[in-house]
């Protein structure tokens, strides 16, 4: 299992995970503002939706809205879905019963930086057991809960 922590110095596509804990963790905050700042940071629909459900509130959803609308958008076309199954599938056969049962809203994320040639930046064990399957970069934004 990876527990590479990130340096703040690349591009990653940011889970809910690690929104959710920058909101707790100042120094994982500022690495995440200086990576927005610089343009190191892109989203997809699925951590869009998770946030938005977890807003407060019109304006919170609002700034979110702003802050999404800077960044770079990496598409949930039908060759990402296409590569959840196809994920679920790998996952299916190298595991035991119920490898495969991940949250969608992962897999999704995990294909779609795949496929855009970025890591994920995550604060979730899921992704440890995607990063390893799949073969796809995962990198903690903190070291990782025991």
């Amino acid at each position: 299992m990876s527990a590479d922590i990130w340096d703040g110095r690349r591009p990653v596509l940011v889970d809910t995970s690690a929104w959710m804990y920058a909101r707790r963790d100042v120094r994982a905050r500022t690495r995440l503002e200086a990576a927005v700042t610089r343009g190191d940071v892109t989203w997809c629909w699925p951590v869009r939706y998770e946030l938005t459900i977890d807003a407060r509130g019109p304006e919170q959803i609002a700034a979110l809205d702003r802050v999404f609308e800077t960044l770079r958008e990496i598409a949930v076309d039908r060759a990402v879905q296409r590569g959840v199954l196809s994920a679920m599938r790998t996952l299916a056969a190298a595991g035991s019963h119920g490898a495969h049962r991940l949250p969608l809203a992962d897999l999704t994320v995990a294909v779609a930086a795949q496929t855009a040639g970025v890591d994920v930046l995550h604060f979730d064990h899921h992704f440890d057991r995607i990063g390893d399957a799949l073969g796809v970069g995962v990198l903690w934004l903190g070291a990782p809960p025991t």
